[in-house]
């Protein structure tokens, strides 16, 4: 499960993805023939009630940057690959950010559209209420605005405390996602699945080779590049 941020100039920020390295990323799931799930898809693989396809991924958005509209779903759409937001709903018509507009469009071009909070805060540092407030205020707006169930969440900052996952499990959701980087299994707490987290300083070579390890994504081995892989192809 790959978890992208901003598909934008870098400027040094390893969560801001260049679109030219986005695209070649894309046109390499493309070219080994991966197939990109929707989230229902996902759900229904990880919960063993459909058999998963070939190479699965699901490709995963967090906070909600207007260029995930203007620059990722237009690659995505040249593929037919699916993606999934996990939307801090406070940031929508913020500059930088999505319009409720774009999310929309995000939704009709087969985007799943997910609660990340209201403010993207630590919800570790907020009591009970505060932090149920962020997570289900956040879900009720986007289940207003787009007339669809939103079940599964995503953590800012990849943090979380007891009274977080209480606040989940009471409330329905069905997984939430860290940033504990790795491949998502159903042996995995589905409250704490984990997730590829890609970074602006990996190569090509290195981003893929983290689809294919399970020890490599989970940063357990370490790696001498392979000089022979061909990345001119993508």
């Amino acid at each position: 499960m790959l978890n992208y941020h901003s598909i934008g100039v870098a400027h040094g920020n390893p969560y801001v993805l260049p679109p030219d390295a986005f695209a070649r990323q894309m046109n390499y799931l493309a070219a080994q023939h991966y197939t990109p799930l929707t989230l229902d898809a996902f759900v229904r693989v990880l919960a063993g009630q459909m058999p998963s396809p070939n190479k699965p991924v699901l490709l995963t958005f967090d906070d909600g940057y207007a260029n995930n509209a203007e620059t990722a779903m237009p690659i995505l759409r040249e593929h037919h690959f699916p993606a999934t937001l996990f939307l801090s709903t406070g940031l929508v018509d913020l500059p930088g950010y999505l319009s409720w507009q774009q999310v929309r469009e995000l939704a009709e071009a087969n985007w799943d559209v997910m609660p990340h909070t209201v403010t993207h805060p630590h919800l570790p540092k907020l009591d009970q209420a505060h932090q149920r407030a962020e997570i289900m205020d956040a879900r009720r707006k986007i289940e207003a605005v787009l007339g669809k169930p939103a079940p599964v969440f995503a953590y800012p900052y990849g943090e979380y405390n007891r009274t977080t996952l209480r606040i989940l499990r009471k409330n329905g959701f069905r997984y939430a996602f860290s940033t504990d980087d790795g491949w998502a299994t159903n042996r995995q707490n589905p409250y704490k699945l984990k997730r590829i987290v890609v970074r602006s300083e990996d190569s090509l070579e290195t981003w893929a080779r983290k689809l294919t390890d399970r020890d490599f994504a989970e940063g357990k081995e370490a790696w001498v590049p392979n000089l022979s892989f061909q990345m001119s192809a993508f």
